[in-house]
């Protein structure tokens, strides 16, 4: 299989829209249908918003989404760009329990979207994979059934001299 191996970095919340371009272009490529898209678009935008959400971005610290397209399907790697340093805050414990809820909740979405979602133990990268063999599974084995109706079909045949 050829590697299939793409790269955008974004800079903060109003560049969703860039990432947003580099998801429909990669799934017009591979024939991403309608029904499978908008899970791959809102999951993979919903990450890049959470590593901006968790580090506190204000636009200075870029995130670079990597796609791979790999045997096991499409995998969208974000992580924070080479200019982040983990800052160590003290924070207020009603802020961190506020951030930690939505974060779990932003999460649920992805992981209810995505066949598999791994994040770094910082939170400095996630993982998002969809699986494409089962894409046009549905589809595929309609068309199957058809033709072997079609070619099953015993039809009388009369022949007239």
């Amino acid at each position: 299989m050829k590697r299939d191996r793409r790269v955008l970095v974004i800079k903060g919340k109003p560049e969703i829209a860039k990432l947003e371009g580099f998801i429909e272009e990669i799934c017009d490529y591979y024939n991403v249908g309608s029904e499978h898209f908008g899970n791959v678009m809102l999951a993979t935008s919903e990450a890049a918003v959470i590593l901006f959400d968790i580090h506190n971005s204000t636009g200075s610290e870029p995130v670079e989404v990597g796609f791979d397209r790999e045997a096991r399907g499409m995998v969208f790697t974000l992580k924070l760009g080479a200019g982040y340093e983990t800052i160590i805050e003290n924070e207020d414990i009603l802020d961190r329990e506020i951030r930690r809820h939505k974060l779990s909740r932003d999460i649920f979405v992805i992981r209810a979207l995505a066949d598999e979602i791994s994040i770094s133990p910082h939170a400095e990268s996630i993982v998002v994979v969809f699986y494409v063999s089962g894409i046009n599974y549905e589809k595929s084995l309609g068309r199957m059934n058809h033709l072997k109706a079609y070619w099953s079909k015993n039809e009388v045949v009369v022949h007239r001299k």
